[in-house]
């Protein structure tokens, strides 16, 4: 096998991977965070600060340290700066990612990158310019939600799986029955395009993504042969998820890093088109969205739920 050699850049030594590289620093009594620093200087670019070193691919990547810095810097950039920059996101994203669709809400908003509002905003239409760069789209811009007046009807019930643990509330008749996958269903799984939800707990939401991946890939690979839908509904909001890691009664919990588990989370959405993640504020609303879905039709498969969420659409 042929391999594509590292150099190091302190002695020109070679090696076979980054990996390898990254443990000849030692060597050298050199840090990570010191050797790219030194090597591959890379400075925010509106403070002009270094990046801040996580790991070798968030580095070489980041163009700023925090969201807030980047949203400045695009206020202070003409409009068509600010579209060449946003376009570079998205073909970068294609061309070293791989990926084949417009991303998510959930995937710009766990990047560092402006969320679809913002893209709405300069260039008109996100799904347009997705469109144009090459993305296939799942979804349109979210409007308005079908009500479902036509089902508050006795016959159309919630089902919630036995080994759900912490049921949601609801107004209308729930029945007990065992689902193959998802912790909710509707009773007539015709009128909602066979869609399961499955709710998590922020810390549920954490160990499925991580310990709990490979199982959580055969449920959805299960779904997917039955073609159903499956919304992972996360009774948290995306920012707290996001920065899970600062909040006490979950940090001291969890080893995986944010990063590590929205990464998965952004390529399970890119390879399986049966499932939406959407993260709301708390039970109350979870039990709220559930119904809302519920009776929405199949609506909720043309809409990107998380963007419509956060319009307050959904």
């Amino acid at each position: 096998m042929k391999y594509s050699m590292v150099n190091c850049k302190e002695c020109e030594e070679k090696f076979k991977n980054y990996v390898d590289l990254h443990r000849h620093l030692r060597s050298h009594k050199m840090l990570l965070v010191d050797y790219y620093h030194k090597h591959y200087p890379k400075k925010d670019l509106l403070t002009g600060e270094f990046i801040k070193f996580k790991n070798r691919d968030q580095y070489l990547s980041d163009d700023f340290n925090t969201k807030t810095n980047m949203k400045k810097w695009l206020k202070e950039l003409h409009i068509e700066k600010a579209r060449e920059y946003c376009e570079s996101i998205l073909l970068k994203r294609k061309e070293d990612k791989g990926i084949e669709y417009a991303p998510s809400q959930v995937e710009l908003r766990s990047l560092l990158s402006p969320p679809t509002q913002y893209f709405n905003e300069i260039f008109s239409d996100y799904y347009d310019l997705c469109d144009t760069l090459g993305l296939k789209n799942k979804y349109v811009n979210p409007t308005k939600v079908i009500d479902g007046k036509e089902y508050d009807k006795k016959e159309y019930k919630i089902l919630i799986d036995t080994r759900e643990q912490k049921p949601l509330k609801f107004d209308r008749e729930t029945v007990l029955q065992k689902l193959d996958y998802g912790d909710y269903a509707f009773s007539h799984s015709e009128h909602t395009c066979n869609c399961h939800i499955e709710r998590k707990s922020l810390a549920d939401f954490i160990s499925t993504m991580s310990g709990g991946h490979d199982r959580f890939i055969k449920e959805i690979e299960r779904a997917r042969e039955e073609n159903s839908n499956l919304i992972i509904l996360v009774e948290e909001n995306l920012n707290n998820a996001l920065g899970f890691k600062y909040l006490p009664h979950i940090s001291k919990k969890i080893k995986a890093s944010p990063e590590f588990i929205f990464h998965r989370v952004r390529n399970l959405i890119q390879q399986y088109s049966n499932i939406q993640f959407l993260f709301v504020n708390g039970r109350k609303e979870s039990s709220r969205i559930v119904e809302l879905i519920f009776t929405c039709g199949c609506c909720y498969k043309k809409i990107d739920l998380q963007l419509a969420y956060d319009n307050k659409v959904l």
